[in-house]
């Protein structure tokens, strides 16, 4: 659980720099947070044995993100851990550069353009064929808002539950379920012939128009599809049909992008880290197959980071592995303490020396 404080700090600081296509994560209780002694930046990060992982990069008001990097980086070493960066993006390598460490393209971020998105022409012939298929079978899609019913929310466990069957949840960099973790998003649902829902995706993102009542044209709103789950009943091509109609619905109320995730090891020309991501994360994901099913949706490609010591990759890579395949179960752990972002100097003079 997200203390009331936290949760309204966070909020604001949400609502004031933007969403990111990872802070929807930071709801489900596996991280801990750090923020800068002026409560202006945050990073939220898992604890692994000396390894202190971050998901993504900072977030907050551009001046203070210089400050949080370095207070954490410095905080990381004085209880003699090791800072790392998961998928970070370029705009802050110059500033893990400048504290000491490395970078290395891991993979790409695929972003739709929903401002530009359509279905016309000769290239989408085969998915405007199949949305018309599910259409003329009975199928439509749906996109809702919270507050959910109990019984909505038990059919989306119903069909979570059925769609592991005897996998475990992922964590750290993708969602899992869990009926309060839902319950704060958009849902966008397959809705079958006999009116039952058999599919659906959670949406998050910048969604403060549906709370107001007020569309804001001229504010860029980014959305990132998170969970993804459906029922051995949906026909072939599902997943496609709610991503296409998701994608249609956002453009119609003015949200101008969408993020379906990383695929790892995209054009990473990086031999050694793509070499580690092989051998400890092929147990994990289709490499090929996930940027291959991403790809066909059109959209543009970001680089995705490995911020890292040298002479701790190794392990780091395995550790990353273990996080995402393992859930965790502990409770958030909040840093309070503005006198735990300070600076002490010494210490980070000491790790480059």
């Amino acid at each position: 659980m997200i203390d009331i404080t936290s949760e309204k700090r966070l909020k604001q600081l949400l609502e004031s720099c933007g969403h990111t296509s990872h802070t929807h994560l930071y709801y489900l209780g596996d991280k801990e947070w750090f923020w800068d002694s002026d409560y202006e930046a945050l990073i939220v990060y898992r604890s692994v044995g000396k390894r202190r992982i971050v998901l993504g990069d900072p977030i907050g008001k551009p001046q203070s993100i210089r400050q949080v990097i370095e207070q954490f980086i410095a905080n990381c070493y004085e209880n003699k851990c090791m800072p790392v960066f998961y998928q970070a993006k370029s705009s802050y390598l110059p500033l893990y550069k400048h504290f000491g460490l490395h970078c290395a393209k891991i993979g790409e971020e695929a972003q739709v353009d929903l401002s530009s998105f359509h279905l016309n022409g000769k290239h989408w012939l085969k998915l405007r064929n199949r949305i018309n298929k599910f259409k003329r079978n009975g199928f439509s899609v749906e996109v809702l808002f919270p507050p959910y019913s109990d019984s909505f929310l038990k059919r989306l466990q119903a069909i979570s539950d059925e769609w592991l069957s005897n996998r475990k949840e992922k964590s750290f960099s993708v969602g899992s379920f869990a009926t309060e973790y839902v319950s704060r998003f958009p849902v966008a649902v397959l809705v079958g012939p006999d009116k039952n829902y058999e599919a659906f995706v959670t949406v998050a993102g910048d969604h403060r128009q549906f709370a107001t009542g007020q569309e804001e044209d001229s504010v860029r709103r980014r959305i990132t599809v998170d969970l993804m789950r459906y029922t051995k009943a949906c026909p072939h091509g599902t997943m496609d049909v709610l991503f296409l109609s998701l994608f249609l619905w956002a453009r119609e109320h003015n949200y101008a992008l969408c993020s379906l995730g990383m695929a790892p090891l995209a054009n990473a020309g990086d031999f050694i880290i793509g070499k580690l991501l092989y051998k400890y994360g092929s147990k994990l994901y289709n490499f090929k197959g996930l940027y291959e099913y991403k790809n066909k949706f059109g959209p543009k490609w970001e680089d995705v980071y490995l911020v890292y010591q040298p002479a701790s990759v190794y392990v780091t890579i395995a550790l990353l592995a273990l996080i995402i395949h393992t859930p965790e179960s502990k409770k958030l752990s909040l840093d309070h303490s503005p006198s735990k972002g300070f600076i002490n100097k010494d210490s980070i003079s000491r790790r480059r020396a």
